[in-house]
This record gives C-alpha cells, sequence and structure tokens, in this order.
C-alpha cells in the first residue's frame, strides 16, 4: 500500500539485478537432438564445415560431398541441358545455323530486322514527333515562325467553336491561334467533334 513512486523503484531494482541462464538446462538439450537417424547404408557427411581449399586432388572431404545418392539420381534424370540459342553475335554458345564454331556470327543476319519491327518503329516516330514539338515551342513567339501545328486541348476547343459555333473563317482563326496553316482544316469537318 504505498506510494505508486516507491513501487516503480523496486520494480526497476529488480529487473537490474535479475540474472538469466547462460545455457539450456540437461532436459532441454536431450529434447533438441535430432530424432531421426540415418537409414542403413548411408554415413553422415562431415559435421564440422572445413576451411574452402582448392586442390587439383580428390580427397575424402570431396568424396562426402559427392556423395548424396538423391542428388545424383535427380542431375542423371535431368540430362544433359541444351541452352536455349541466342541471337547475339558475341554469343559463346553454338548458333543454330553454324553448330560447328561456337564463336562465329552467323553470314545471314539473325533475328527479325529492326527496320521492320512495329514497335521500333512507333518508338522512333514519337522521339522525331517529341523533337518537332520541342523545336516549336523553342522558336514560337520569334519573328518567321510559321505557325504552331501541335496543339493542347484548350486551343483545340477555341479552334473548334470559332469554326463550327460562331462560323470564323479557318485562315482568320490561324491567324488569332497563331496556327500554321492548314492545321484547322486538319481537325475535321464540321459537326465531327459535338458537345463542346
Amino acid at each position: 500500500m504505498g506510494s505508486s513512486a516507491s513501487k516503480a523503484t523496486r520494480t526497476a531494482a529488480g529487473a537490474a539485478s535479475r540474472k538469466y541462464p547462460s545455457r539450456a538446462p540437461p532436459s532441454q538439450q536431450a529434447t533438441n537432438a535430432p530424432s531421426n537417424p540415418l537409414p542403413p547404408g548411408r554415413t553422415p557427411g562431415p559435421t564440422v564445415h572445413p576451411q574452402t581449399q582448392a586442390s587439383g586432388t580428390r580427397d575424402e572431404a570431396i568424396n562426402l560431398d559427392a556423395s548424396d545418392q538423391d542428388f545424383a539420381r535427380s542431375l542423371r534424370q535431368l540430362g544433359a541441358v541444351q541452352p536455349n540459342p541466342t541471337l547475339s553475335p558475341s554469343s559463346a554458345f553454338p548458333h543454330p545455323s553454324n553448330p560447328n564454331n561456337p564463336g562465329s556470327s552467323p553470314s545471314v543476319p539473325s533475328g527479325p530486322d529492326p527496320r521492320n519491327n512495329p514497335a521500333l518503329t512507333v518508338l522512333s516516330s514519337r522521339d522525331a514527333l517529341q523533337q518537332a514539338a520541342e523545336d516549336e515551342f523553342a522558336n514560337a513567339g520569334r519573328r518567321g515562325h510559321a505557325g504552331r501545328q501541335f496543339l493542347d486541348v484548350t486551343t483545340i476547343r477555341q479552334a473548334l467553336m470559332l469554326r463550327d459555333e460562331q462560323g470564323v473563317e479557318v485562315k482568320e482563326i490561324e491567324r488569332r491561334l497563331g496556327l500554321r496553316p492548314g492545321v484547322v482544316e486538319r481537325l475535321g469537318a464540321k459537326g465531327v467533334v459535338g458537345g463542346i
């Protein structure tokens, strides 16, 4: 029934002097031992792993390490593995067109022609459009600039409203908005886009 401060002090002092056992009691050590012995005819491997040393001769440690019958049976069932043929000219594996010379590249180009690859064509077209848009943005407002051809949504909406709702001539729209000649015509005929 003392104050809570004295109880906290007593608990802290007891915790500081508490000692834990340094090893498990003998009854627990016996239960941690492996319960299933080796099957008959099998010898146990080394229990202590020696330092790894490169050796050109076969010794007892190598023989014990190689005596895993299950692993050897799995390797025999798997057989020789053939790597996938690669299209790389620097590949160390034999190429299907020339299996006798593993380092040589075939006389005919292997794989698809990059000029006919649709993914590469799309990427190169996108790069060209991106470069043209950046050049146009950098030259916008300069004297002699032909006008914009890459439009944002707001500019497209303004051009269509001027043309379709207010009836402004195409050349006048292009002049007002600073567009390149022919850009408004590429947006389609009147009424293609509705509900602006």
